[in-house]
Parts: C-alpha cells; structure tokens; sequence
C-alpha cells in the first residue's frame, strides 16, 4: 500500500497512481488534512511501503505568499519540522517529498524581489540536506510546460491544479520512485551502432564520415552518448550489438575523436552478421542475466520487432523518430527502466566486475579442473553482521538476486533497518575478492531467533559467484555463530519458484534433513 498525502484534492491523482502502480493507494480522509496524518502516523489499518508528499506551493502558503521573506520561511520552517519529525520517528517508512514549483502571480516590476525562486530553493536545499527523496514537480512541470502541466479550470471547480497530462506524469514520476525503492530495475543496455550511437553507416561512410561531433548534428549523438555514459556510471552495465564487420565497428568506437563510450565502457561488443535475437540470446548466457534484464536500442524497427517477437521478456522502447530528442530519450529510459534511490559501491564497479568475470572465464577454460580452477583464484571471503553501510546494498541484493536465492522474500532499506535492529534477528553479508579484484558485497542471510532455534528467513547470493563454493563457507560461518550463542537447531527455508531451481538441492548438500512434505523445511541440529 502507498500513501499519497497533499494539501490539494488529490482523488483523480490516487486513481492515476493505482493504474500506473497496481497499487492500493490510502489518501487523507479529509481536505488538506495531511500534516495530521504525518503527525499521528495512521494510514488506516495497513502499514504503508512508502508515503509520497506532494504539495501545491499556492496553496501552502496561501494569501501571505506576497508578504516578506521571513514569514515565508517560518512557514516552510515549520511544515519542514513536520516533515523530519516524522522520518526520524518512522524510519521504517521510507518518505518522499515533492519540490515546490511556484509560480509568478504578483504584478511587478522586472526589478523586484522574487521570493518564489528563492523560497524554491531553499525548499529543495533544506530536503536534500536532511536526505528526503524528492518528487521534482518543478521539473517535471517545466519539461511539460506549465500551460499543459497545469489546469486553471480545474483548480477554480475543484482545487485541483494539474491537467490530466500534469497528473499522469507525476503519477508516472512516483511510481518509477517506488519502483526505485523496491530494487525494480533492468540491468544491462543493448545498443545498435549506426544511426543510434552515431549517424550514418561506418561500413560504407568510414570513420570520417559518420555524424559525431562537439557541435550542429553530430552533437545530438554525443549528448545521447554522455547520458549513456552516466547510466554506465550510476551501475547500469551496456553492450553493443550491431550488424557490422567487428574491425569496423572497434574503429569507430576507439578511434574516433568526438565519441564517449570507448571500448572498455561495454561489457560486451556483439559485431557480426547474425540475428540480433541470436546475439542477444548469447549475450544473456554469458552475461547470466534474464532477458528481462535488458533493454534493447535500435533505430533499425525491423531488428526492434524482430526482438520482440523472439525474445518478448526483453525490453523494446520505441526509438525516437527525431534524433534531436535522444537526449530526452536517454533521459526517460533512466527514469523508466533504470530508477535507483541511491548507489552502492557495487553500483559503480559494475562494468568493471562484468569485464573481470571474462578474464576469469579465460583462465577457467585453461585450468585443467574446477580444484584448480578455484585454487588459482586465490579468493578470500570476508563475513560480517551488517553495519548501518550495508544496509543499501543488503537490500539490494534481496531485490535482485533470483537464481541463488532459497526463499525470494524482497526487503527495502527500512525492511533491513528494521530487522537489524530487532533483538531475535541477525543478518550476515560476506564481500568476496580473488586476485583479479573485488566482487564486491555478493552473499546475504537473514536468521531470525527462536529461542533455542534459529530460521534462516534468507540465505541468497549473487549469480556472479555461483560455482565458487562460497556459499559453503559462509553458512558454516554462521552455524559456527549461531552455536557459540547457544542455538541447538537451525532450520533452512526453500521456496521454490521459476528461476530459482538452482538451489532446489542446497540444504540437503548442506548436510540438513528434510523436515516437511513438501520439502520447504529443512533441519540441522548443532
């Protein structure tokens, strides 16, 4: 359940949120009520996952608006004191906030004081310095334009200010930030090269006669490669899969002055002749990444049908009929297909731990057993209860991880907050390296205490370290805790579901015994 709070009538933008979401979506039972509901915390009878403010500057402030500043940053003062009482008392509800977009309504002279910018300002500062997500209605009304994003009409009938288009996007807005918060997110963007990373074709116009440059029309293909290139950094991993000679394509994407993305900012680079869904398929087993967990880029809509129809898990946006709008298009892929509320370390080094895998490949192909293999990797495990710097990435790991992953339950950060806090729970995360470099936090579990009885609520480790044994040593680790505190009896948790048959087998190897009928329990006595 979501919770949608304002100061506005907001009925026609809860119905929107709940068809964009699938959500249910609580509102205040009452016109403008919504301090109060932050005051005392009752959202009904549920708890929700998540409470969205969003609020009409206008009406905030009312009439006063035009008085001094100060007057109006005692009121911004006290709602924002509301605000952070509340994320400090409810940590376990996470709370976003909309910016405020004030508009001009006084008549001035063009030299005169503009409060509204000002107050704007100080708003989005004030919620940025305490750590609140924002819901930037300011932006999304000048990307819109105010004469389409507001609604005069509608806000004399029924004091609601937004236009349907106005109330669309910012429910298209909180659902890609609740989908942020829950870890929904694809992982890896397959691009074509001509005419999408650069104008015209490399095979036939060569490397000096393609569109790119710092300026006219080759820039719009520059500027869709910057954004591309802050995806890549914000840990969305990028791949190349184009029909070209491969001598051709390396020369235009490392030889080439004016481009952004160079060889190593790619995982992969799939230049030949065959079916893009072919290349794409391969490129999934490799990678051992969901189809679901790609987004394919195209200008060609013969090759973006052709993946659709082959591959439908994969994501196929339409491409932009006018280049000049890649920019934007990069722009609304981000915050449709890629929405995170915040990075990890791992997030960062995710090309990089991609490219490292395929030297360990390398290595793996010459080793003459997986003994050797695994010996030759001189890996070192390290295991910890999380602190308050794991948190992101722990929940991370229980949004994403599918294939190893014993019971698939999905967690927020205030979900692990919570629970590691609580006196009968412990969470362990173990960070893996070998002599390559880091993988990075990879392995998770979740152990709630009963008594003389612990349930391993959570055990899951990421695909990129299948096959290394690890999850062996980490889970002696925590059998060796949990005795040193008395625990007699551990019991392991399988829920089986479509991806993750993987580890159908994993308490039994693991030495535990079969408790249930249907399998889902297994047991260890200490």
């Amino acid at each position: 359940m979501i919770a949608l709070l304002s100061n506005i009538t907001i009925e026609s933008l809860a119905d929107a949120l709940s068809k964009t979401t699938g959500e249910e979506i609580y509102t205040s039972p009452g016109y403008n009520t919504w301090l109060q509901d932050l005051l005392t915390a009752d959202f009904g009878s549920t708890k929700p996952e998540a409470v969205f403010v969003i609020l009409d500057g206008k009406q905030l402030f009312g009439d006063m608006f035009t008085a001094e500043w100060e007057q109006t940053k005692q009121v911004m003062d006290e709602t924002l004191a509301v605000i952070s009482n509340f994320t400090a008392a409810h940590k376990d509800i996470p709370l976003f906030v909309s910016s405020l977009d004030l508009q001009k309504k006084k008549i001035s002279p063009y030299i005169s004081a503009r409060i509204e910018h000002k107050a704007m300002s100080y708003w989005l500062e004030a919620l940025e310095t305490n750590g609140i997500p924002v819901i930037d209605i300011a932006e999304l009304a000048a990307n819109i334009g105010r004469d389409k994003f507001y609604s005069p009409r509608m806000w004399y009938m029924g004091s609601i200010p937004y236009s349907m288009t106005g109330e669309r996007a910012i429910a298209e807005e909180i659902s890609n930030a609740f989908n942020a918060l829950k870890g929904r997110r694809a992982k890896c963007i397959i691009l074509d090269l001509d005419n999408t990373l650069w104008g015209g074709v490399i095979g036939e116009d060569g490397i000096g006669g393609i569109e790119l440059s710092t300026s006219k029309e080759g820039a719009r293909f520059r500027d869709f490669q910057k954004r591309l290139k802050e995806l890549k950094e914000e840990g969305v991993i990028l791949a190349v899969v184009s029909k070209n000679n491969m001598e051709d394509a390396l020369d235009g994407i490392n030889n080439h002055p004016d481009m952004v993305l160079r060889g190593d900012d790619f995982v992969a680079i799939k230049a030949n002749w065959e079916p893009k869904p072919a290349n794409i398929e391969a490129l999934s087993k490799e990678l051992n990444l969901g189809l679901d967990s790609f987004v394919f880029i195209d200008d060609n809509p013969v090759e973006r049908e052709a993946v659709k129809i082959a591959l439908p898990q994969a994501i196929v946006p339409e491409f932009p009929k006018d280049t000049a709008n890649l920019e934007k298009f990069a722009i609304e892929i981000s915050r449709k297909y890629f929405p995170t509320l915040r990075l990890t370390s791992e997030d960062t080094k995710k090309t990089e731990q991609y490219q490292l895998e395929a030297r360990r490949s390398e290595l793996k192909k010459s080793a003459l057993t997986l003994e050797e293999y695994l010996k030759s990797l001189e890996m070192k495990l390290t295991i910890r209860e999380i602190d308050e710097n794991d948190i992101a990435r722990a929940a991370q790991l229980t949004q994403k991880t599918n294939q190893f992953n014993l019971t698939t339950r999905r967690f927020t950060e205030s979900d692990i907050r919570e629970i590691k806090d609580s006196p009968n729970c412990r969470i362990w995360i173990g960070e893996l390296e070998d002599k390559f470099g880091s993988y990075g936090k990879v392995i998770l579990a979740i152990v709630k205490i009963e008594g003389e009885k612990a349930v391993i609520d959570t055990f899951l480790m990421s695909c990129r370290v299948m096959g290394r044994n690890v999850e062996t040593d980490f889970l002696v680790h925590i059998e060796k805790e949990l005795a040193k505190d008395g625990i007699r009896e551990i019991i392991g948790e399988y829920i089986p579901t479509s991806r993750n048959s993987v580890v159908d087998s994993f308490w039994k190897n693991q030495g535990y015994q079969d408790s249930s009928e249907d399998k889902n329990l297994w047991s260890k006595n200490l």
